[in-house]
């Protein structure tokens, strides 16, 4: 007995090829449309579920609560000025303590600023510097 040998060709028509181009679009496409639905549905569930919590949270107010008066508004003591470098402009303070309460919140100080030279390893960009730091430091 002499085993069977079967030949594959490859069909290479015009017409089997634009098929398989426009059938594998057409799944691409399906499934975006897919993707979108499902997260349309998923925010429309999430919003509502906020929603609900954030209309009970509001509606179980006690009458205990209702009946106290508003706190005083406290004044804060004011920080003192920074020690700022010569040669450093107003605006540019300004700039640095407006940072500063963003990140940090309104309770924050800046006690100084002043100028840093920075020295460059090897001509490297600081935020190269910052990456290899970062990425080199032990665990």
């Amino acid at each position: 007995m002499s085993p069977i040998l079967l030949e594959l060709v490859p069909d290479r028509s015009a017409t089997f090829t634009a098929t398989v181009i426009i059938a594998g679009a057409g799944i691409v496409f399906l499934m975006l449309v897919l993707l979108i639905i499902i997260f349309y549905l998923f925010g429309k569930v999430v919003s509502s579920a906020e929603a609900k919590t954030k209309k009970g949270k509001t509606n179980k107010v006690t009458k205990s609560e209702q009946k106290l008066p508003a706190p005083a508004p406290v004044k804060k003591a004011s920080a003192p000025a920074p020690k700022v470098e010569a040669g450093i402009s107003g605006e540019v303070v300004a700039a640095i303590a407006a940072a500063v309460a963003v990140s940090e919140g309104e309770g924050a100080v800046v006690k100084s600023i002043r100028r840093v030279n920075v020295v460059n390893v090897k001509g490297r960009n600081p935020w190269a510097n910052a990456a290899v730091h970062d990425n080199t430091r032990p665990f």
